[in-house]
């Protein structure tokens, strides 16, 4: 470990003080992984996995990295320690591979694709996961019709269910097959039920489950009916931590446990006395991997796209790296550059939107018919302002991280405008590998808005003036202040690694695995020990 780690870990009890960069937190978690959590066994499970299979024309078998930030985050942790992860298969090279080992840093990885039903994975990916969870968390449902609750909602939901108990079930094989006392990472809204089964079969594990997307308030839960909101939220009080990227979104949670559960809450110690256990809520905002994400951007797969498209003799581009889903809010960036370009027609040819837009969520119709009104925004947009050899747009709807980073270098403006987001990622890797001083447009709606907000120009998502005066603004923006910018970005992103969100992670999770722990809040001190909450029965 490096002295300044070792110096710091005596000092605070673990907790960093001062300038922490990757290394130092990297030096951190290797020593948390040889102390305090060398006798633990752990199980991350996940709805994508880090890496999908395919077959290719001639037969062969090749391996793609999953998209999305949260594998982005969950690859750094087990580069730290021999991990088990359990995921969905989304392929179907997926489904017959089993169980795989994958080198990761110096450890291997033991990937294992969960045996789930195709038509109970549809339901509970398409229907629940995508079309209400998330609909609900990101503020973006259609009251007056959606979400509806009929048959078909309810079938839906025992799907989402039976999927979870499967998930968990595959955990608990994992766990058994170890004489280590599990140490459980579960993620996001698609497995919110996994707690609740696994407390059940594994009542000594520690439990964390980590949201990645926003957590509304109380209101919006009622969107669900009773029995689903209480299961949602009885299973995520079965954990030993809940995470969130953000202090709003813990606030939230908080209150959303009041209302629901009736449980008494500390919001200031972060606690929820639940039956039978003390659970912790905590914020962890999540990151990137600084100087990981500059290694990668000087790859040879990013220059041999930077090359095909003629990205370093380009002109001003404004970019935008975001899947094809509705709370990205594609459209009236489309809207927005069509007002731009029709208020500035000196910028038209000199000016390119990119779109690196992967197409997102196709099993489900709002998603499919959202991206054919993209689709017909790029058009609507090419016809008005296109001169012979130049269009404004160009789209890639694609999932190519390459691309990705390659089109962020040469950024003017990156364009970070969605409704809501937990954190968005983006927002981080453009300003690390971005070579031309470019300015973060970034929705004050978003997670990463917390932290980036001094060096980016904030935005309200909803405002197409707005959003057409910051393309403006930014690409008139003098030189000086735009390198100030992007330092003040920079500095604050190599200030919070990833390797930091997976570090104060575990040194709770540490704490947890004690056999008794002694909270000191507002509720009477006791020793907490691990057991078994009842579990309601629908009904």
């Amino acid at each position: 470990m490096s002295s300044k780690a070792t110096n710091a870990m005596n000092a605070t009890g673990g907790r960093h003080s001062g300038e922490w960069g990757s290394a130092d937190y990297r030096d951190a978690i290797q020593a948390l992984c040889l102390g305090g959590l060398k006798d633990v066994n752990l199980i991350l499970a996940s709805n994508r996995g880090p890496v999908e299979f395919r077959k290719s024309a001639s037969g062969s078998l090749r391996q793609q990295r999953g998209q999305g930030g949260l594998v982005t985050a969950l690859s750094s942790m087990v580069e730290c320690m021999d991990t088990t992860w359990i995921a969905a298969p989304f392929t179907e090279a997926d489904a017959k591979m089993g169980e795989v080992t994958l080198p990761m840093g110096n450890r291997n990885l033991s990937l294992a694709f969960v045996d789930v039903d195709p038509e109970d994975y549809r339901r509970f990916y398409d229907e629940i996961s995508n079309a209400h969870l998330w609909f609900l968390q990101h503020g973006i449902s259609h009251a007056p019709e959606h979400p509806e609750f009929d048959d078909e909602a309810w079938r839906s939901w025992e799907s989402y269910r039976r999927v979870n108990l499967r998930f968990a079930q595959a955990i608990a094989r994992k766990a058994r097959q170890s004489t280590k006392r599990p140490l459980i990472m579960v993620h996001d809204y698609h497995l919110y039920l996994v707690p609740l089964f696994l407390r059940q079969i594994l009542p000594d594990a520690v439990i964390h489950h980590f949201t990645h997307i926003c957590w509304p308030g109380p209101d919006l839960w009622w969107q669900l009916p009773a029995v689903m909101r209480q299961d949602v939220m009885t299973s995520l009080t079965s954990c030993d931590v809940v995470g969130f990227h953000t202090p709003r979104y813990t606030r939230n949670f908080l209150n959303t446990v009041t209302e629901v559960l009736g449980y008494p809450v500390d919001p200031g110690a972060g606690l929820v006395e639940a039956p039978g256990r003390r659970v912790w809520v905590r914020d962890y905002p999540i990151s990137i991997d600084p100087d990981g994400i500059q290694r990668f951007a000087e790859s040879p797969a990013v220059r041999a796209v930077e090359a095909e498209l003629g990205l370093e003799s380009s002109g001003l581009n404004i970019v935008q790296v975001a899947r094809t889903d509705p709370s990205k809010n594609l459209l009236r960036s489309l809207k927005a550059l069509d007002l731009f370009l029709q208020r500035q027609p000196n910028r038209r040819g000199t000016v390119k939107f990119w779109g690196i837009l992967p197409a997102s969520r196709q099993g489900s119709e709002p998603y499919r018919s959202y991206l054919d009104q993209i689709w017909e925004g790029v058009q609507a947009v090419n016809r008005r302002h296109a001169r012979p050899g130049w269009e404004p747009v160009t789209v890639f709807l694609e999932n190519s991280y390459p691309r990705a980073i390659a089109v962020m270098k040469h950024y003017d403006i990156l364009l970070v405008n969605s409704l809501a987001d937990g954190m968005n990622l983006v927002a981080k890797e453009g300003p690390m590998v971005n070579l031309r001083d470019g300015v973060l447009l970034l929705s004050e709606t978003v997670g990463a808005a917390d932290e980036l907000k001094d060096g980016a120009l904030l935005i309200n998502p909803y405002d197409l003036h707005g959003m057409a005066d910051a393309f403006e603004n930014g690409l008139a923006m003098e030189p000086r202040e735009k390198r100030r910018k992007l330092t003040l970005l920079q500095g604050s992103i190599q200030a919070n690694p990833v390797h930091r969100w997976v570090y104060e992670q575990l040194l709770d999770l540490e704490a947890r695995l004690q056999p008794r722990i002694r909270v000191s809040s507002f509720f009477p001190a006791t020793e907490i020990h691990p057991t078994d909450p009842d579990v309601r029965k629908r009904g």
